[in-house]
């Protein structure tokens, strides 16, 4: 007697594993997440600008240094680090290029030595100019800090 030839399983090319497409379809997946990540668009951090006169160091923080308007913090400290205890300090953006000036922009005292001025307009892309006009028990002073607004 002889026996039934048996069947052997399915091998055939044309077969597919469903773990190797899930695996390779996850490994897609997070490049593609990556990718998304890479370059989806982010709140930039605030512009920190320090400068200085004999009697006073100062530090213009810009929130958003973009087109349109932001808002700007100042700290004013003498030569020691101490924030001055009165003053007033008036912002104007101008763009040297091409002759734009924004409205100046009063900045209301927070604190001892700190300030806000309150949407400073960055009117377009370029160099700008953020003039502050300080004034203090000492008199006034007259400081120019450069930025630069990107699209």
């Amino acid at each position: 007697m002889s026996a039934a030839p048996t069947a052997a399983p399915a091998t055939g090319q044309g077969s597919w594993r469903p773990g190797v497409l899930v695996g390779g379809g996850g490994v897609v997946i997070a490049v593609i997440v990556w990718l998304v990540w890479l370059v989806w668009p982010r709140s930039p951090a605030p512009v920190v600008l320090n400068t200085g006169t004999p009697q006073h160091l100062v530090t213009v923080t810009v929130d958003r240094l973009r087109l349109g308007t932001t808002d700007m913090d100042i700290t004013i400290t003498d030569r020691a680090g101490v924030p001055i205890d009165h003053g007033a300090v008036l912002l104007q953006a101008n763009q040297p290029l091409m002759g734009h000036a924004g409205q100046p922009v009063t900045a209301a005292p927070m604190s001892p030595g700190h300030f806000h001025a309150a949407g400073v307009a960055l009117m377009m892309t370029g160099p700008w100019d953020l003039r502050l006009s300080i004034d203090t028990h000492d008199g006034g002073e007259q400081l120019t800090l450069p930025v630069w607004v990107g699209g």
